[in-house]
């Protein structure tokens, strides 16, 4: 668990193009971790936990946690921050719903099955993250989709975000597919660096992963068949989301204003010192998984990636329906419309003078 206690210390933050950015700075060094000696705020000796993955599409997270900037702004409500950092979407989401994470970075896959296990009573979206950075990269020798027939092609797990793209666009293009690895294309769930030595060894013709895994398997000696965002209009789709428990939103809407308030304030930094950020985040993976990806690599896999606030929500809700046309998941009973909460995001960008996104 990584456990959000720096103190006062040098940092390449620059300026942000938020209302509350001075008060959070003079309060950075202003309290112990614990936010008992904050400013007495609603939040006042509350926890705030928040998860997070240790890969390049929660960069945003990765570069508020290095500079503080969620642990600033809580603290100026008397909260504290505990950040942990999670490798499997249904761990997240078990931790979120069983009210050991308050709120989470996380795919849009997994936010569904969230919303739709807690009867579209459990989760909120509250902004976005990433968009983009997903592909199906192949072996040199395959020169169509076609050549897939008969083949196998990874993918992150059996009903991630991925894997639903994957199987949508093989039904589109006239192949069946079943979850056991059936049918004219074996489509075979597995953990993403497993994904990476059975290329190289040659053992599937194909995956579709998001990055760093698409320009590691370029690196590898693979290229890309289809980038996923060709799939979308304006090549734009949900990636990473910020989500909340809702209960916790309800009682400290102040709180998630906080997670907000650094949230945007990390996104703006990173789209304004892209070379800082990758310099931040790179560090950052490194420490949290003691392996340290090639300059290259870094530099493909972060360029391929938008950082933005906007949710974009309806590519969330059409993802929804390819899970439920392929069968991965059982038809979402709940009204997905209800899932996005996001006044406090709206009200904090048009005081920082930046445009203000939409739900479904």
């Amino acid at each position: 668990m990584y456990m959000s206690s720096h103190s006062c210390r040098p940092s390449r933050r620059i300026s942000f193009a938020t209302t509350s950015f001075l008060l959070l700075t003079l309060a950075a060094c202003g309290g112990e971790a614990s936010g008992s000696e904050g400013t007495g705020g609603s939040g006042n000796g509350v926890e705030v936990r928040l998860g997070y993955f240790p890969n390049l599409t929660h960069g945003t997270a990765l570069v508020g946690l290095s500079e503080g900037l969620y642990e600033e702004a809580l603290a100026e409500d008397g909260a504290a921050l505990i950040a942990q950092d999670f490798n499997s979407g249904t761990d997240t989401i078990e931790a979120l719903l069983g009210g050991g994470l308050d709120a989470t970075y996380i795919g849009p896959s997994p936010t569904v099955a969230a919303y739709s296990q807690s009867n579209g009573e459990g989760v909120r979206v509250i902004a976005g993250a990433t968009s983009g950075g997903a592909a199906l990269v192949v072996q040199p020798e395959i020169g169509s989709v076609e050549d897939l027939r008969g083949e196998i092609v990874a993918t992150p797990s059996v009903g991630n975000t991925q894997d639903i793209a994957a199987r949508h666009y093989f039904e589109t293009e006239g192949f069946e597919t079943d979850t056991d690895g059936g049918g004219d294309v074996s489509i075979l769930g597995q953990d993403n660096s497993v994904t990476v030595q059975a290329f190289k060894q040659g053992d599937i013709a194909g995956a579709w992963v998001p990055e760093p895994y698409v320009s590691i398997l370029q690196e590898s000696g693979g290229k890309i068949l289809l980038d996923e965002a060709e799939l979308w209009p304006g090549g734009d789709f949900v990636t990473t989301q910020l989500i909340v428990r809702t209960e916790f939103l309800e009682e400290h809407p102040d709180l998630v204003e906080d997670l907000l308030d650094a949230h945007v304030q990390s996104t703006t930094f990173i789209n304004d010192n892209p070379e800082d950020a990758k310099a931040i985040i790179g560090e950052q993976l490194l420490e949290l998984t003691q392996s340290e990806l090639p300059a290259e690599v870094q530099t493909a896999a972060f360029d391929s990636l938008t950082f933005t606030n906007d949710p974009l929500a309806t590519t969330l809700l059409e993802s929804a329906e390819h899970a439920e046309e392929v069968e991965v998941i059982e038809p979402i009973e709940a009204d997905l419309d209800a899932l996005y909460e996001l006044d406090a995001l709206n009200e904090i960008l048009a005081a920082a003078g930046e445009q203000e996104v939409s739900g479904p």
